[in-house]
């Protein structure tokens, strides 16, 4: 009879547990063992530290990680997925702008023996934007790294970089860099656009910046 009343209580303490959707331990992609809440849309896993920086400040930092049997090799990859994120963001806030100042300097990308055609102006401007964009963050650097160690030993690495600047002189450095495409007489003339373009970049950026 005693043993049946041990076995009913701890019965009941496993379902009350279960109930209350108890802290569980999920493994993350890295291989660490982190706490982690359930829910009804799954377990949810924590963020390290790089993914919760890169979320602070996401105009002017980024996030990447690799996996590797050396840990200098994952860093290289993380470091190098991370750059090419921060580019894709800055050369959307490129695009944005673009649009929303009605700076249309597309058709100067490219060589003259392309052409410029609507859908050359397209594709070069699109190619360019994301040039610009790459040439922009390679000014950021790692501020944070989080390592890992796998079953496997695999080494899994994520890094968080920033660019080294406030959003103003990222803006001012975007506006230059489009300016250097257009042609000196036509610059002269699109003086007010390029001052528009500028704001624009600055007031996306200041909006998704480090509060």
């Amino acid at each position: 009879m005693k043993q049946f009343k041990v076995l009913a209580i701890c019965v009941a303490a496993t379902c009350i547990l279960s109930a209350c959707g108890g802290s569980k331990n999920a493994t993350t992609s890295g291989g660490s063992t982190r706490g982690a809440a359930s829910s009804a849309w799954g377990t949810e896993i924590e963020l390290n530290d790089c993914q919760l920086l890169a979320e602070e400040s996401p105009a002017t930092r980024a996030y990447g990680e690799g996996t590797a049997s050396k840990f200098s090799a994952a860093k290289a990859y993380a470091e190098g997925q991370a750059r090419a994120a921060l580019a894709r963001a800055v050369s959307s806030y490129i695009t944005t702008a673009t649009e929303e100042s009605g700076l249309y300097w597309g058709k100067y990308a490219g060589t003259t023996e392309e052409g410029n055609s609507v859908t050359d102006e397209g594709y070069k401007g699109n190619e360019t934007t994301l040039q610009i964009a790459e040439e922009v963050v390679e000014n950021a650097v790692v501020i944070k790294t989080n390592q890992y160690v796998q079953p496997n030993r695999q080494y899994h690495v994520f890094v968080c970089i920033e660019y080294q600047g406030s959003p103003t002189q990222m803006a001012e450095k975007i506006t230059k860099e489009v300016e250097q495409l257009v042609p000196d007489d036509e610059r002269i003339k699109m003086e007010y656009q390029f001052q528009k373009f500028q704001e624009k970049i600055n007031e996306e950026l200041s909006r998704r910046s480090q509060k």
